[in-house]
């Protein structure tokens, strides 16, 4: 028994390492109660390694979550500061187009200041051209009027005297040679003193020849007429002619001014360059000016007898311009009414 005992023993004894050993390996898969306390420390050895390895992937994981959190985080304070910024913007835009208003507002009430300004220094000016023109006309007008009556008082003296025979008694009566004052330089004019005096509206007849530009005034007496005053005149030009026929004078003005003819003047009353028409307007004319037709008797339209420059040819716009120093006798002694009559 005891050699038997004592080699099972050591069998025993030469065994038990190994099946130690592959408890202790298999501790970790078989949980026996006899192999618990050798193999708990190596399983825990194991466990230990394990959990390392895990929590450095974890770690390594929360990193990254972390700097993309992070990350997320500098882009949201990124954005915060740019939002930041688009309002700072915006608040100066704002405030900008403010200023650009108000400016604005400011510029386009000054402009409205000085626009009225402007036409209220016009106005004035335009009311002191206004006046000075008027004053202009007043004089001419004052002039004419004194002219007028001096004319109207020459020829009721020259009517006194022929009506009394004064100036020369019976043989004056009879002299049929034209007066000096009736003369005028470079014009061919006749005065019949003889029949002057008898000479009136009722009894006068103008006859006008356009190819002799020659004016007569007759005395009717029955079926015959005796020539009173004859004289030189110009009549309308080329273009303008004036229109034969028989027609009767329909406004006798003493002072008369043309609406369609004359100049122009400047805001200082000084004439400028023009064509003489009322219808076109040169560069610096304010106001037009129509020329002076004294003595003025209508005969057709806007065609009349009156003083006017007299060459030895046609050149007037239609009208018949006579000279000045037979102009007013003419006027004295017709009336209206009176016939006229132009022939070529």
């Amino acid at each position: 028994m005891a050699p038997r005992s004592f080699y099972l023993l050591i069998l025993a004894l030469a065994v038990l390492p190994v099946t130690s050993c592959s408890v202790v390996e298999d501790a970790g898969l078989l949980t026996s109660p006899s192999a618990m306390g050798n193999g708990s420390k190596s399983k825990k050895t194991e466990v230990k390694t394990d959990s390392t390895k895990f929590s450095a992937a974890d770690k390594a994981k929360a990193d990254r979550e972390a700097k993309k959190a992070e990350e997320s985080k500098a882009a949201a304070a990124e954005a915060k500061k740019v939002a930041l910024k688009n309002k700072e913007l915006e608040e100066a835009k704002r405030k900008l187009a403010a200023v650009e208003k108000s400016e604005a507002a400011h510029k386009a009430k000054e402009d409205v200041e000085k626009a009225r300004t402007m036409a209220e220094e016009k106005l004035a000016k335009d009311k002191e051209t206004a006046a000075k023109a008027k004053a202009r006309e007043d004089a001419k007008l004052a002039k004419a009027e004194a002219r007028k009556k001096a004319e109207e008082a020459r020829a009721a003296r020259e009517l006194e005297e022929l009506a009394s025979g004064g100036g020369g008694g019976f043989f004056s009566r009879l002299a049929i040679g034209t007066p000096a004052k009736y003369k005028s330089e470079g014009h061919d004019v006749f005065v019949n003193q003889r029949v002057l005096g008898t000479l009136e509206p009722a009894n006068a007849k103008i006859e006008i020849s356009l190819s002799e530009q020659r004016a007569r005034i007759y005395k009717l007496e029955g079926a015959e007429k005796v020539l009173v005053i004859e004289t030189q005149v110009s009549t309308g030009k080329s273009g303008h002619s004036t229109s034969p026929g028989t027609f009767k004078i329909s406004e006798k003005l003493p002072t008369k001014q043309s609406t369609l003819y004359g100049h122009w003047v400047n805001a200082d009353g000084v004439t400028v360059p023009s064509s003489g028409s009322a219808d076109s307007r040169p560069a610096g004319g304010v106001q037009f000016v129509g020329a002076e037709m004294p003595y003025w008797m209508r005969i057709n339209g806007g065609i009349g007898m009156h003083i006017g420059y007299v060459p030895d040819h046609p050149a007037s716009h239609g009208c018949i311009r006579v000279p000045s120093a037979i102009q007013p006798l003419i006027f004295a002694k017709v009336g209206l009414g009176t016939e006229v009559t132009i022939i070529q």
